[in-house]
């Protein structure tokens, strides 16, 4: 009696130690992503050059030409997360007093992976050349998906003129015609925070040539232009992770079946791994890979940890019954649906909420 006492009161602590560790296990894993995000947000960045005047001609040190850059875009389409890439429309536009600049030539798009000029125009318009140019563009885009679905991305267009670097020419941005269309829609997701911005981008090297010293470095004026994209994902949310919970739910209620009905006792939570193994693959295969440990990785994990303890204690609770214990055997399943229940609500309310705000 008294070691069939000793082995109930050691499921006990069992059952209740081990979401304990579980939380611990998962915050501390948290913590030390967060840290090392924070790290590499403290690594200096371009230092970015906005001009505070809309003003034409101004030189820096007398020597580089200065051109009022601007952009509209009027269609954003085709988000490849797989693929990381973005296809981006725009309308681009050059202000200069020097006739001899020709932009366009030299125009590059830094961070495309391809792109088509058309309607290109050059015209001198009260005393200074204008220049226009629409442009088909596919963006490269590292996306972040360490909250998806709740995340936000940035994306940037990164314009040069690969020809001419900051001592010859400076560009500024047109801050105020510079926008995006108001028809500009995305399926699922809100747009904000438009703008352009200008920097001084250094390419660390001579690029082999021999005339140049080692660390003879160029600088090239760059403009940026960006804006910011929010997903809606509440729903979402719920249409991605509703099988995954049910997994888990379906799992829970083997505490309910009879442990010597081993077929549903067992095989329920074996289903519901599989089932959660193929949650995970199916949401994993649209996002692009990522090292860090996103909220779907969280997730999904804690669900894994969760089946497996359930299948657990019915191990345990079948070897209660068959050794003549069945009230133990019934008190320990109802104390694990209990425990087991309230921890992995708790443990997923913490890591959305966490993520939402």
């Amino acid at each position: 009696m008294r070691k069939n006492y000793v082995l109930l009161s050691q499921s006990r602590r069992i059952l209740i130690i081990l979401p304990v560790l579980l939380f611990l296990i998962f915050a501390s894993g948290t913590i030390f992503q967060d840290n090392t995000q924070k790290i590499r947000t403290e690594v200096p960045q371009e230092k970015v050059k906005e001009s505070e005047t809309d003003s034409l001609g101004e030189e820096q040190d007398g020597y580089a030409d200065t051109v009022k850059i601007g952009a509209y875009i009027f269609s954003v389409y085709d988000l490849d997360f797989r693929g990381n890439k973005v296809n981006v429309d725009l309308y681009l536009w050059y202000n200069s007093t020097n006739d001899s600049i020709n932009m366009l030539e030299y125009l590059e798009l830094i961070n495309s992976s391809g792109y088509n000029k058309t309607a290109e125009t050059n015209e001198r318009k009260d005393g200074s050349v204008y220049q226009t140019v629409r442009i088909n563009s596919t963006i490269k885009q590292q996306w972040n998906v360490d909250r998806f679905p709740f995340d936000e991305q940035k994306i940037e267009i990164h314009i040069e003129d690969y020809d001419k670097d900051n001592s010859k020419l400076v560009l500024i941005p047109d801050t105020l015609a510079s926008k995006i269309d108001k028809e500009v829609r995305l399926e699922g997701w809100k747009i904000k925070d438009f703008g352009i911005k200008t920097v001084d981008h250094t390419y660390e090297t001579n690029y082999g040539n021999p005339e140049i010293p080692l660390d003879g470095y160029s600088s090239y004026s760059r403009a940026i232009v960006y804006f910011t994209i929010e997903r809606e994902g509440k729903g979402l949310f719920f249409k991605l992770f509703i099988g995954l919970f049910i997994s888990v739910l379906i799992s829970l209620l083997t505490f309910f079946v009879n442990p010597l009905d081993l077929d549903p006792r067992f095989g329920l939570s074996v289903g519901a791994i599989f089932a959660a193994i193929a949650s995970q693959y199916v949401i994993t295969s649209t996002l692009p890979q990522n090292e860090s440990l996103t909220l779907v990785d969280i997730l999904h994990d804690i669900s894994f940890i969760y089946i497996f303890m359930c299948i657990l204690v019915s191990t345990i609770s079948l070897h209660l019954v068959k050794t003549n214990r069945v009230d133990k055997s019934k008190k320990l399943d109802r104390y694990s649906f209990f425990i087991c229940s309230v921890t992995y609500i708790i443990l997923i309310l913490i890591f959305v909420i966490r993520t939402i705000d």
